[in-house]
């Protein structure tokens, strides 16, 4: 099988190495397209369409972000073997280890050429096909991890993360999956007093408080690193105090789910922040 790997790239420190591990892959037929410095839904579509556009040339799509490392050389290898064994598989996605939660999170996206996307669509989940579960499968055992997802963050993809994350986690569908992948992190930053992680939170917590809304959800968004300035050199205790004290603003008081519940009416819904 002939596979196109989609790489979108906005500056990610683990580039060069995405890059090794991707060019290391053996015993199959690849080539690769880079998006570079495009708003999200734009790359998404510009992928997809170039895609769709040279299916008869190409199998399979595999998404492999600039800021992911895959794990072993036989990987592409062992994704079209899948494929091939399985005419009815759409979509298969495989399990990351990531940097944030600490946790295997979903994952490396593989497309058969036969799917298809809303390309219409204003979406924060551009890379979601229009799928019949029953051709599609999340594999956490067999070939994950794949990779490493975000092994080393710079402070702005770190600060990125948090606001895209935040945006996911209240909205009308999946919010409950990226809410959860929040509050990991912020038990890894309470662990591991990296500040890094602190600033993903807080990404997610400026979200909640209004401060940031759908339109600062790219790496392109001049307020995302304005407002990222204004907490130049601040420590992992400060960050703390910061997240708490935006959490008074935002419902923060309340039971963790009946907060989620809030956030995703008020901020999500009624401040124009859901998918239409």
């Amino acid at each position: 099988m002939r596979i196109l790997v989609g790489t979108l790239y906005s500056g990610e420190n683990e580039f060069e190495e995405c890059q090794a591990a991707i060019h290391s892959q053996i015993g199959v037929d690849f080539e690769q397209l880079i998006i570079e410095n495009k708003p999200e839904l734009e790359a998404h579509r510009l992928l997809f369409t170039s895609f769709l556009e040279r299916a008869a040339e190409f199998d399979l799509l595999v998404k492999v972000d600039a800021d992911t490392v895959l794990g072993s050389p036989e990987l592409f290898g062992r994704i079209s073997d899948r494929f091939e064994a399985e005419p009815t598989l759409e979509v298969l996605s495989i399990g990351l280890q990531d940097f944030f939660t600490g946790k295997l999170i979903n994952g490396l996206q593989t497309y058969r050429n036969t799917t298809r996307w809303n390309l219409e669509k204003d979406t924060v989940f551009p890379d979601i096909p229009l799928l019949d579960l029953n051709r599609y499968h999340y594999d956490v055992s067999e070939l994950a991890p794949a990779g490493m997802h975000s092994p080393n963050p710079s402070v702005l993809q770190a600060f990125h993360y948090g606001v895209h994350r935040g945006l996911k986690s209240i909205q009308k569908i999946h919010s409950t999956t990226h809410w959860a992948h929040m509050q990991k992190v912020w038990q890894q930053f309470l662990k591991r007093q990296d500040i890094r992680l602190g600033l993903a939170v807080l990404g997610a917590e400026l979200v909640y408080a209004g401060i940031f809304n759908r339109v600062d959800q790219n790496y392109t968004s001049p307020r995302l690193l304005e407002i990222l300035r204004s907490y130049k050199g601040m420590d992992a205790k400060q960050i703390q105090k910061e997240i708490r004290r935006l959490r008074l603003r935002s419902f923060g008081f309340l039971p963790i789910n009946l907060r989620r519940r809030i956030l995703r009416e008020t901020r999500g819904k009624l401040a124009g922040n859901w998918d239409v």
